[in-house]
């Protein structure tokens, strides 16, 4: 009867130790973690917190500097029962020192290297989108705002995404600025591929346009542009093409977003 006893509590022993040891990783202090992390092999030079508060599961960082990027107010949420389904449920929000820009999103890292957001919103300089997209000679103006979700970024492709991506006030300096006015990418997931459809707010730059990214990682951009009442943006257009009877120029574009270097 003794053994009995001892026996049918041991499930209840078990469930204890495991609920305090993972209270106690939850509660651990995100500065201490960090502190080891610094310490050890796998620290990267490219990430620099300061000013940390909070746990590892729940915690903030007042000043980071990401790839060269600094950022501040970095907060984040782990959800650590996300494991069971083979990822890392990761909320996260950051702003950005200069024009009130921001990021903020509820995301997860699956352990076979895909990300996914359930939402993502952001506004951004256009110039700090041109850098990690190489693309700085452009000199772009102007902010980026993202409202986004269901995306899905497989490791190779982009699987799909909803929502909308606006360049407001856009703008380019290569031997004198160029206003381009607001743009906008509409971003929807059908059977052929993430569907993204180009248009304009009626600003300098006219342009229209379809974009198709496919299963496989490959594009598809067709779409046409021209300038409204902007002599020096009609003379920079110039060199995409020769416009047609309708004064318009005709792009049309393929290849593979690994040839873009914009994920790789």
């Amino acid at each position: 009867m003794t053994f009995f006893s001892r026996t049918s509590y041991l499930p209840l022993l078990v469930f204890g130790l495991l609920a305090y040891l993972v209270a106690l990783v939850i509660s651990f202090p995100a500065q201490r973690a960090y502190a080891h992390w610094r310490a050890s092999e796998q620290a990267s030079d490219s990430v620099a917190l300061s000013g940390i508060s909070g746990s590892v599961w729940s915690g903030r960082a007042a000043l980071a500097l990401i790839n060269g990027q600094p950022l501040e107010n970095l907060e984040w949420h782990l959800r650590p029962w996300s494991v069971l389904f083979g990822e890392v449920g990761l909320g996260w929000r950051v702003q950005l020192p200069e024009a009130g820009g921001y990021a903020q999103a509820d995301s997860a890292l699956g352990l076979d290297g895909s990300i996914s957001f359930d939402t993502l919103e952001a506004r951004l300089p256009a110039a700090m989108i041109a850098r990690l997209a190489r693309a700085a000679a452009l000199r772009p103006t102007g902010t980026v705002n993202l409202n986004l979700h269901d995306v899905q970024w497989d490791g190779k492709t982009l699987r799909s995404a909803v929502g909308r991506v606006v360049w407001n006030d856009a703008g380019i300096s290569l031997l004198k600025p160029i206003a381009l006015g607001d743009q906008s990418l509409t971003l929807e997931t059908t059977e052929e591929g993430v569907k993204g459809v180009l248009s304009d707010g009626g600003g300098p730059l006219s342009l229209d346009g379809l974009l198709i990214v496919d299963a496989e990682g490959k594009y598809t951009f067709s779409g046409s542009l021209a300038a409204r009442n902007a002599p020096d943006l009609e003379r920079a257009l110039r060199s995409l093409g020769r416009p047609g009877p309708d004064g318009r120029i005709t792009l049309k574009r393929s290849g593979t977003l690994a040839s873009l270097g914009l994920f790789y």
